[in-house]
């Protein structure tokens, strides 16, 4: 009888012991990320989505075509394709860097094939789709046509910008 009891007690403890795993289990859920390039256009740091930036290149000559507005430096041979250069500096209110110390980022979204003239690369990260914030409706300036959303990076707020909201702009 004292065994059969002494059986019963270590079951119960087993059970109770499997009950408060369980509750502490912590469910791990994958939530969804998306890759930002955040870069340096200017004095501030701006970001597109990664999905939109096909590759940076680095200086390179740009071909003057006449008649373009001042957003459309002109144009660079990128292997063999010709692709047209924007330079966001315009759209941003930002000074324009120095002739030949820019990258240019290679956007692709829908039908916009271009490149975007930037000063520099700051970093490429992997961020929760939950951590983009709505733009402030305070914004205001040139960017806010630009301007999807604000990221957090190294403690600053940086605004997240739309290469098809770009795209609209140029082809006005």
């Amino acid at each position: 009888m004292e065994s059969s009891n002494i059986q019963l007690k270590s079951e119960l403890i087993m059970d109770e012991l499997k009950r408060r795993q369980r509750a502490k289990e912590v469910v791990d859920v994958d939530e969804e990320r998306v890759k930002v390039v955040i870069f340096l256009c200017g004095t501030n740091l701006y970001a597109f989505y990664g999905s939109d930036i096909r590759e940076i290149l680095p200086s390179c000559d740009i071909s003057w075509v006449p008649c373009l507005p001042d957003y459309l430096p002109g144009l660079i041979n990128v292997r063999g394709d010709i692709e047209s250069v924007v330079d966001i500096s315009h759209f941003l209110g930002e000074e324009k860097g120095a002739a030949g110390k820019w990258l240019i980022a290679m956007a692709v979204h829908g039908d916009f094939h271009s490149g975007i003239l930037i000063d520099s690369i700051e970093d490429v990260i992997d961020i929760p789709l939950t951590t983009i914030h709505p733009p402030l409706a305070t914004l205001n300036g040139a960017a806010r046509d630009l301007v999807i959303g604000e990221v957090e990076y190294k403690g600053k707020t940086i605004s997240l910008l739309e290469v098809g909201k770009l795209s609209a702009l140029v082809a006005l």
